[in-house]
């Protein structure tokens, strides 16, 4: 008896053989009949299936962490973009207060004075005097511009000072917060004179010569009276802030606030009586 072919391989390739020729059996039907193993070829893909899922878990879980990533420097680009586009915005609603607070205030400075009785010559605080001990400021208006020594600057709010010195294209403003520098005032509530001194401090001024007997309160609103000729009257000077009576004394130690800004004059209307700047100008001719 002639031995089989089977006989003389190893037991495992006999059944890989079998398979084989099985599955070739198989196909075969299946391509003359599809629908012969239609129920066992879906319940194999069934079968499979979670398989299939857990063979893409790696790669669902790189794409996730891809995804992940870029989504939060995405978020973290678009967070630096609003926050800088956030402070441009407040950068420019802060500009555009400067701007609204100075016109307003240009509007406020061009509107306390009387244009039938003086031209209005505004000009800018461009600098401060070289001695600290005196409250003096520089202009970037002068001669060429009709200022002279003398002449009354103000604010929107009251008196600044007057003009001591006169340059061809600047000038100094003597404060009225200086020490050497007074006001003749009127207490605009009872019409009592007085004189307004300066202490050598932007934020305080003082009320001399008036009596324990006068009638005079905190709040009470000083303007000026014109006495001297040297400041127009009507103008505010400040407003009574503090009273102290001294025993041995006969006068009031009284502390005034001022009324214009000492501290924040970026703009200042210098007033010019107009015949004499009118003759001015005609003598310049």
């Amino acid at each position: 008896m002639t031995p089989s072919i089977f006989a003389r391989q190893p037991l495992s390739l006999r059944k890989t053989a079998i398979v084989l020729i099985a599955a070739l059996i198989l196909m075969w039907f299946d391509s003359k009949n599809s629908d012969w193993f239609k129920p066992l070829r879906n319940s194999s893909h069934a079968a499979m299936q979670p398989i299939y899922e857990l063979s893409l878990l790696p790669s669902y879980a790189k794409h996730w962490a891809s995804g992940s990533l870029q989504s939060k420097e995405a978020i973290r680009r678009e967070n630096i973009q609003l926050k800088s586009q956030l402070i441009y915005a407040q950068a420019k609603l802060q500009q555009q207060d400067y701007i609204l607070a100075q016109n307003a205030r240009l509007q406020g400075i061009l509107s306390t004075t009387k244009p039938e009785q003086f031209d209005l010559n505004l000009a800018q605080v461009i600098g401060t005097d070289t001695n600290l001990l005196r409250q003096i400021v520089v202009l970037n208006k002068g001669m060429q511009d009709g200022v002279q020594v003398g002449q009354t600057v103000i604010d929107e709010d009251g008196i600044l000072g007057q003009i001591i010195n006169v340059y061809p294209n600047t000038s100094r403003l003597l404060l009225i917060t200086d020490e050497q520098q007074s006001v003749a005032v009127t207490v605009k509530r009872t019409g009592q004179r007085a004189i307004v001194t300066g202490q050598g401090i932007p934020t305080a001024l003082s009320l001399d010569y008036v009596f324990k007997t006068s009638d005079v309160r905190v709040g009470d609103e000083l303007v000026s009276s014109g006495l001297g000729g040297r400041i127009p009257a009507g103008y505010r000077v400040g407003r009574i802030a503090h009273i102290k009576d001294a025993q041995a004394a006969n006068f009031r130690s009284i502390e005034v606030t001022p009324a214009a800004n000492f501290i924040n004059n970026a703009y200042v209307l210098v007033l010019q009586d107009k015949l004499i700047n009118k003759n001015t100008l005609a003598a310049n001719e």
